[in-house]
């Protein structure tokens, strides 16, 4: 038998000429599928802070991108946090002072309104300690963020000519994005590589894995259940040490870049509600250590009371409070760093009387009541007088500033923000490990609820429920202000309405069609007050339309909202002709009461124009075609007929 020829063997070269190719292949075929899927928009990470275009020449608008964030939530991308939209130009107006607020929920505000928060009360503040200059405070708190990705969001900032940061950072180290004990977790993973985690997260292939694995998660549950990736962090586990070291790092980051960049930092200690609120996690010995706090509460003793009540915390099993070492953390960064420290914690803990922060300054776990949000406002005012030149803010300055009260009111405080918060807060303290610790908060917020509800007439009543149930849009729910106005309007309430109105336009960004509306209602119910508009609100009137103009220009109308509320405005200012080609442009998008309105405002300004043709043609149609708005457009159609 003859024996088979043996093979040749390949030579080293072509050996690992094989071997490369072999491993190229994947690699090769992987980038192909990369480069696609970012072509399609998926990959890398968008920024905190874009640029829309220009608003005046060389004036460029900037604005927070609520949804920013959304690639830091991989796990939960059906529900990631988010920061408030604000806007602000560039270059930086002349005479401004432009400071940037840093941090979670409880530096966004919540759950205050925007006019309510410590970004809006802090800016008031420096506006009265500063006569004669402006004051910008662009607030870039995001919902339900660790540290870490606050380090981008800085690096970021720096680019648009800030004057001061302000970090109200360190509640979510442990449930946050990137905290230790999170669904979206680092773990026990040193901070020095959490930077490369980003990056691999940052892939379009990775992307798109997690969402078709995760775009069904459950959207029903709340923010705060769907972070929570490991239930039980005992008191001794390496994840708590892990959560500080990370706020140190991260803090320490921040505030390096800001001094290389020559940008001073005011650091502050975040407050806890810890007399008022029971430990959340399981276990023993965090409840027994808050009994006995009460105990010495209330025989008095107050810094036996602080110690046990911050012991409570600090062994709570489920620490979404920040804990003594994450406090510590921030203490020893702005030391090391250079940073102004604002001990916030410590200023609330000497206020209260049990030694220790509650209900007063606090609305649940870490969020600050409207008094909180105003103190701490104050403190971080209090704590820039050892800030540098012009930024210093004299010490009898700040002792001038107003009560809280006062502040609360200018800002538009009124009862159905009171009703938001408690219905929140109701939501909050329902979650179930929640409500099992703290029936009592549940029962006291949904007791303000009901009180509240009882006083209601049917249709405002009626309105709330409807906001209850509203989806939020990235960055924010509608106003109930404005939708309780609205219930007003039409009942023939216009003086109670206008100020309602007033406060809503306040509380949702600049730059949008909401804003839009909300000041037309405002200047209609003026109008109809008055019987017509001052100078000064007819300039309000023009700079909403330019606002309207710009949002159009560059392609921010998806409703037709926009081009509506530009023909009313233009309508208030007698501009009738101007009015109708926006109208026109809103009208397809319309439907159901809406098209209604926005059909009224047509044949008004066809009439006014002397279009009657016109008038009477959309009228014979809704005639035709609206159904159930037939009637309406009868009466329409007989005002059309009436008309000379």
């Amino acid at each position: 038998m003859e024996r088979p020829t043996p093979k040749t063997p390949l030579p080293p070269w072509k050996r690992t000429l094989f071997l490369a190719v072999t491993l190229l292949v994947p690699v090769v075929a992987l980038g192909a599928v990369e480069v696609v899927l970012r072509l399609f928009g998926w990959g890398g990470y968008p920024a905190f802070i874009r640029k829309v275009g220009e608003v005046e020449p060389g004036t460029t608008l900037c604005m927070v991108e609520p949804d920013a964030s959304r690639p830091y939530f991989f796990a939960n991308p059906t529900r990631p946090g988010y920061a408030d939209q604000t806007s602000f130009r560039m270059p930086k107006p002349a005479n401004t002072v432009r400071v940037f607020l840093f941090g979670e929920s409880a530096a966004k505000g919540y759950p205050q309104p925007r006019n309510l928060s410590m970004a809006s009360f802090l800016e008031r503040m420096l506006e009265d300690a500063w006569p004669g200059r402006d004051v910008e405070v662009i607030d870039l708190g995001t919902t339900a963020v660790a540290s870490f990705p606050i380090v981008y969001m800085a690096k970021e900032a720096l680019a648009y000519q800030p004057d001061l940061f302000v970090l109200y950072v360190g509640n979510n180290e442990f449930f946050g994005a990137y905290g230790t004990a999170s669904i979206n977790a680092s773990g026990t993973m040193p901070s020095g590589a959490l930077p490369f985690v980003r990056a691999a997260r940052g892939l379009a292939v990775v992307q798109a894995i997690d969402w078709m694995f995760r775009r069904d998660a459950d959207a029903d549950r709340t923010l705060m259940e769907q972070m929570i990736g490991q239930t039980v962090i005992p008191p001794d586990s390496p994840l708590r040490a892990a959560a500080a070291a990370n706020l140190r790092t991260h803090l320490g980051r921040i505030m390096g870049m800001a001094k290389d960049s020559g940008v001073p930092v005011v650091a502050c200690t975040t407050a806890s509600n810890e007399s008022g609120l029971r430990p959340l996690g399981e276990g023993a010995e965090a409840p027994a250590r808050f009994t006995e706090a009460q105990a010495h509460a209330t025989a008095g003793d107050r810094a036996a009371a602080r110690t046990a009540f911050l012991a409570a915390r600090d062994l709570d099993s489920m620490p979404w409070r920040p804990t003594s070492k994450t406090e510590s953390a921030i203490r020893e960064a702005a030391a090391e760093g250079g940073a102004i420290l604002c001990d916030v914690a410590e200023r609330f803990r000497d206020r209260s009387p049990e030694g220790a922060t509650g209900w007063d300054l606090l609305d649940d776990h870490v969020h600050l009541s409207v008094q909180g949000q105003v103190e701490a406002a104050r403190a971080i005012v209090g704590s820039m007088s050892g800030l540098p030149g012009t930024l210093a803010v004299p010490a009898d300055r700040a002792a001038l500033l107003a009560p809280w009260q006062e502040y609360a009111q200018r800002q538009g405080s009124n009862p159905w923000d009171d009703y938001r918060v408690h219905h929140t807060l109701r939501v909050l303290f329902g979650v179930p490990f929640m409500k099992r610790s703290n029936q009592e908060a549940f029962d006291r917020f949904d007791r303000l609820c009901r009180e509240a509800e009882s006083r209601m007439s049917p249709a405002v009543l009626a309105t709330a429920r409807e906001w209850q149930t509203s989806a939020p849009h990235a960055g924010g729910m509608r106003p109930i202000t404005g939708m309780v106005a609205r219930v007003l309007l039409r009942e023939g309430k216009a003086a109670e309405a206008a100020p309602l109105y007033g406060i809503a336009r306040r509380q949702v960004p600049r730059y949008t069609s909401w804003e839009l509306e909300y000041t037309y209602f405002c200047l209609a119910c003026r109008e109809k007050l008055a019987g017509g508009l001052t100078d000064d609100e007819r300039a309000t009137a023009l700079g909403a339309i330019a606002d309207g103009r710009f949002l159009l220009s560059h392609g921010h109308s998806s409703t037709g909202l926009t081009e509506r509320y530009v023909g009313r405005l233009h309508q208030l200012r007698g501009e009738w002709a101007e009015a109708i080609p926006y109208l026109l442009d809103a009208r397809p998008r319309m439907a159901a009461e809406d098209l209604v309105a926005c059909d009224q405002a047509l044949i008004a300004s066809y009439l006014r124009c002397g279009r009657t043709a016109d008038a009477k043609a959309l009228a014979d149609r809704g005639i035709r075609e609206s159904g159930r708005f037939a009637g309406v457009y009868r009466q329409l159609l007989e005002q059309v007929l009436k008309a000379p």
